[in-house]
């Protein structure tokens, strides 16, 4: 035994991503889908019957080093109501249950129109994203507004409705922006 104190030290080491060369890695595309107030039920996605998932489904290519901010973006550039200073965009992955035909959901961040935060940098990699989850978005308008991308006609949330209205003109406009400056491209037509 020695007759010296020991002492016993912990380290947290941060590891860096590695940063993606999007002009040599092909991207994927990514599952978005939108909903005011809450996220969409873990019930609504569903493996069973052919796989059913919520309505107001967006699609797009990125890569794994998108942030949130970014996935933001693209929602701000299709609805002009997520665009109002104060909206909060609310981030979940939503996965496949390995050992069952179930989905789990897990909040990855949030961020906020107008306001930096802590998770605006996150990247789909640093939230363990994997190829083949979708991304839920809770999106809360200030002022407690449920924006078109919400519920059913009369406040219920199970009663169909429209719950993300794409605009033609907004997504051809934001086509061509995004692919002159932004590693997001919205889902063209072949």
């Amino acid at each position: 035994m020695s007759n010296g104190s020991s002492q016993i030290t912990s380290q947290v080491v941060v590891g860096q991503d590695k940063p993606v060369n999007r002009e040599k890695v092909c991207p994927l595309l990514l599952r978005v889908f939108c909903s005011s107030n809450r996220h969409n039920p873990v019930t609504e996605f569903n493996n069973r019957n052919g796989g059913t998932v919520p309505s107001g489904e967006l699609q797009m290519y990125t890569w794994m080093d998108c942030t949130l901010q970014e996935l933001a973006e693209l929602v701000r550039s299709i609805n002009p109501e997520t665009r109002r200073r104060g909206a909060m965009f609310d981030f979940a992955i939503v996965s496949a249950d390995r050992t069952s035909q179930r989905f789990n959901m897990r909040e990855i961040g949030n961020t906020q129109n107008g306001q930096r935060g802590i998770d605006d940098s996150k990247t789909l990699q640093q939230c363990k994203f994997e190829i083949g989850d979708f991304i839920d978005i809770a999106i809360t308008l200030p002022g407690g507004g449920r924006g078109r991308f919400g519920g059913g006609g009369g406040g219920d949330r199970f009663g169909g409705g429209d719950r993300f209205e794409r605009r033609g003109n907004n997504e051809d406009r934001f086509e061509r922006r995004q692919q002159q400056r932004s590693p997001i491209r919205g889902r063209s037509p072949l």
